[in-house]
């Protein structure tokens, strides 16, 4: 879990940002140093099960690849998501 939002509507709330190491491993740099990643579909199933666990536990989950957050238009994407996140939870549940 990366970050863990408790709203005010008592909503639990996970945020998690995944780079290539949630779903592959890294392999032995090449002859001019370069590394590359392999996909590991047991690491991608392992973490889709945690999703799962969690989920049932009653927390919301959201996903973030890390590629769309330092792209061109990552911040904006994220100002924009945690504007209607924030809309959407801020009922307060006494």
């Amino acid at each position: 879990m990366d970050f863990l939002l408790l709203a005010p509507d008592r909503s639990r709330i996970v945020i998690e940002v995944d780079g290539v190491q949630h779903y592959g491993r890294k392999n032995p740099p090449d002859g001019q140093g370069a590394v590359s990643w392999t996909a590991v579909p047991r690491l991608y199933s392992e973490m889709v099960a945690e999703d799962r666990r969690l989920r049932l536990a009653g927390y919301e989950i959201y996903r973030f690849g890390g590629w769309e957050l330092t792209a061109s238009g990552g911040e904006p994407l994220l100002a924009d998501f945690f504007t209607e996140l924030l809309a959407r939870h801020k009922r307060v549940t006494l």
